[in-house]
């Protein structure tokens, strides 16, 4: 056999290579589409933040707190403030009141007083500095008229 008719033969027989089906353009653009989405419609992920802890000198602004007198009782009776925060303590009875603080250790710490009696719809107000716990009490009626501010 002449070689031109070995070479017209062979091109007339099928190849394995031609009878393959052809996955490689497919899957080329499956990846082309994917990436395509991901770029157009995907957005990275926000990196972990750490959660904050809490500070002792965490910057607020002080606040004013509200403690009303009426019919023998302070309401509310205990209180939790921040230093810095200021308690305004409300005449709502009938008769004039008088805030004071408790002693401790023979002294009253922090030492505030109202220094004479807040008449109704009167008020006296003191600002805690520094954190503890500080009682006080009505000296002008009975011994059970008493509150509690814990400061932070």
């Amino acid at each position: 056999m002449d070689p031109v008719a070995i070479l017209a033969a062979r091109r007339s027989e099928p190849s394995e290579r031609h009878e393959r089906p052809h996955f490689w353009p497919l899957i080329l653009f499956v990846l082309v589409l994917l990436a395509v989405a991901v770029t157009t419609l995907g957005e990275p992920a926000p990196a972990p933040q750490e959660s904050p802890t809490p500070s002792v000198t965490e910057e607020r602004e002080p606040r004013v707190y509200v403690v009303s007198y009426r019919f023998g009782v302070f309401s509310p009776t205990n209180l939790r403030i921040h230093a810095g925060d200021t308690v305004r303590w409300r005449n709502d009875g009938a008769l004039p009141i008088r805030v004071v603080a408790q002693l401790r250790a023979g002294r009253r710490v922090p030492e505030f007083d109202s220094v004479g009696t807040i008449p109704p719809d009167g008020y006296f107000s003191y600002t805690f500095a520094t954190p503890g716990v500080f009682g006080y009490y009505n000296p002008s009626s009975e011994a059970s008229e008493t509150g509690v501010i814990i400061v932070r």
